[in-house]
């Protein structure tokens, strides 16, 4: 290998160690906003220590993948090269094979996601206060035999519903924009549909139980 090919194979080697690092700011960035959602709910400060702990497992874990990802990554370009086989050649190839005006599509999907998260936040933000308010009003306007548990109840029941209907919903509009997640997204959307039948079926059946609570007063 002469000096100029063998500068053009260390810097294929380093993209490819730069794609695995992006793969993981990206999982990092995504698993910062699910967070993030959590934070604006009224449960937060009662689970804040189980949500912090379960935060730092899942970053740890991330960066265990992403050590392994960097370690096989160059160890499969070490063996590459060993072979006798360019990196440079291979990585021209895959970008070739690359249809036209995927990188400008890739970009209006980056920004559509953007925009989705963005509006999510500034959304939640509002409706999560609005729930707060109104769980406030309802104990201390409740009935004599109406118990706080049983309100506080139903009010974590539909933070929960719209914080993960939400965080459902967007993870499948995200895999609507790439059809190799086809699969990902049918799950998603059955997913979706489950959980919501079950935040209603849990609100109802708490809605039962204030109106026995009501009929005890």
């Amino acid at each position: 290998m002469n000096i100029p090919n063998f500068y053009e194979e260390i810097i294929a080697f380093g993209a490819l160690l730069f794609a695995v690092a992006a793969v993981y700011f990206m999982l990092k960035w995504h698993y910062q906003f699910a967070f993030g959602l959590m934070k604006n709910t009224a449960s937060y400060e009662k689970h804040k220590f189980k949500i912090d702990k379960a935060k730092h497992y899942l970053f740890f874990i991330l960066k265990v993948l992403l050590w392994f990802g960097l370690i096989g990554m160059f160890a499969f370009g070490s063996y590459y090269l060993s072979e006798g086989m360019s990196l440079k050649v291979l990585l021209f190839e895959t970008w070739a094979e690359i249809p036209e005006g995927f990188w400008l599509e890739a970009l209006f999907i980056i920004i559509r996601i953007a925009v989705i998260i963005a509006l999510s936040r500034y959304v939640l933000k509002f409706v999560y206060a609005f729930l707060d308010k109104n769980q406030k009003k309802a104990i201390e306007n409740r009935c004599a035999s109406c118990r706080e548990t049983t309100i506080v109840k139903r009010y974590t029941y539909l933070h929960n519903m719209v914080k993960y209907t939400v965080l459902l919903g967007i993870l499948y509009r995200i895999t609507l924009f790439f059809p190799f997640l086809d699969v990902i997204s049918r799950g998603l959307w059955i997913l979706l549909i489950l959980y919501f039948i079950v935040s209603v079926g849990l609100l109802a059946v708490n809605g039962l139980t204030i109106m026995k609570e009501k009929r005890g007063a």
